[in-house]
């Protein structure tokens, strides 16, 4: 058992992560805006403040979930993403070396530019984004101040929600229930994963850290299904029984902020230490979706 600190614990795949953690270890969650009992409210881009409470936690392992992660708000407001994806990243990992923690860090497939899929843990980087280019700051920034850190970069994520957008894939559902004719993007070619399957994986990256294996560097986890919005939306659809007619496969970009095409992650490290255990994007998008009932409700569903 390891005393583990864990950021970002209310969201998304903090929540996941805390869950899956807190079965074998002792699991001390922060969180900001959405903070409850329970949770350690830590504004993680005040420095003395993320020294103070790593300070009283004394974690053994970091894993740090907290960022902004919507290219379009980066896009928006530059600063408040950087002061998060990279500022609060540097003061995490000062803190964790001034107690002995080790760190995982939660990175993105949006450092690459989607151009010569599928990428290695080693492939070069090139983000076309603003939230690419942070997020691979804050990746620099632990390579710098702690070499014997974890890297573990994801795709798009799906998984238990308390609101449908929390998920860009879960988010579909909005416009599936909507009726109305639209276009939905079946041009960027994406790995959903599950949030459920990710925090198995970081689960086992702790253990065989703890149980004295070497586990630094950069790390790439991803499902193995290849999709596309529509394709996600299609399928969610099904799960759900709905009627999807009135959504229109849309050929070229339509977000606001760039993304690439396809960033499909290359993942032989995760797969070399046993941990990359996916499920179908069905069989795992039902047990989120049954456990998201009081999202759906709001949604209408």
């Amino acid at each position: 058992m390891a005393n583990i600190m864990v950021t970002g614990a209310t969201g998304l795949l903090g929540r996941a992560v805390v869950r899956a953690l807190a079965v074998s270890h002792t699991v001390t969650g922060t969180g900001f805006s959405r903070a409850t009992d329970g949770i350690i409210r830590l504004d993680l881009t005040d420095a003395n403040a993320v020294s103070t409470a790593v300070a009283d936690i004394a974690p053994q392992v970091i894993v740090h979930c907290a960022a902004e992660r919507r290219p379009d708000v980066s896009a928006q407001n530059p600063d408040a993403a950087k002061a998060l994806n990279l500022s609060a990243t540097e003061a995490l990992c000062q803190a964790a070396k001034a107690c002995g923690a080790w760190l995982i860090y939660i990175s993105t497939d949006y450092v690459f530019d989607g151009t010569e899929p599928p990428y290695s843990e080693d492939a070069a980087q090139n983000p076309v984004n603003f939230y690419g280019e942070t997020k691979l700051m804050g990746e620099q920034a632990v390579k710098r101040l702690m070499p014997d850190a974890a890297i573990l970069r994801l795709p798009i994520l799906y998984g238990e929600v308390e609101r449908l957008n929390e998920s860009a894939v879960l988010v579909l559902i909005e416009q599936l229930l909507d009726y109305q004719k639209q276009g939905v993007d079946d041009w960027a070619i994406r790995r959903p994963t599950s949030t459920a399957d990710i925090a198995d994986a970081i689960n086992g990256m702790i253990g065989k850290h703890l149980g004295g294996e070497t586990i630094s560097g950069i790390y790439h986890f991803s499902a193995a299904e290849t999709m596309t919005k529509h394709g996600m939306i299609v399928a969610l659809a099904e799960v759900l029984g709905k009627d999807s007619g009135h959504l229109i496969a849309q050929s070229s970009p339509v977000d606001t902020a760039r993304r690439p095409r396809d960033c499909t992650l290359s993942c032989q490290r995760m797969e070399a230490l046993g941990l990359l255990k996916t499920r179908p994007f069905k069989e795992a998008a039902a047990e989120a979706l049954a456990a998201s009932q009081a999202a759906l409700a709001k949604a209408g569903s």
